[in-house]
């Protein structure tokens, strides 16, 4: 699964406003040289790819926690996820 497909020009962008509180608003203006929209879009798609997984696996009685695993279990299959007690 791929995450962090920054959208093409052919797709077409379309502006968003958000609201950040001013000191990270004066941080980002210290690094001009950084792309912040594309940086913006990156993390909504990483999140939006997150709540997808998570819905995916998401079924009426399993907790949140068993949702979690078996999602992290798609993500990384090499990796051992125990349950918790």
């Amino acid at each position: 699964m791929r995450i962090g497909t920054v959208m093409s020009k052919k797709e077409g962008t379309v502006p968003m406003n958000i609201s950040i509180p001013a000191t990270l608003k004066r941080e980002l203006k210290e690094h001009p040289e950084t792309n912040w929209s594309r940086v913006a879009t990156k993390a909504f798609e990483r999140q939006l790819q997150a709540e997808k997984l998570l819905e995916r696996f998401a079924e009426p009685g399993l907790s949140d926690e068993e949702i979690l695993r078996r999602a992290l279990a798609v993500q990384h299959p090499r990796s051992v996820i125990k349950k918790t007690a």
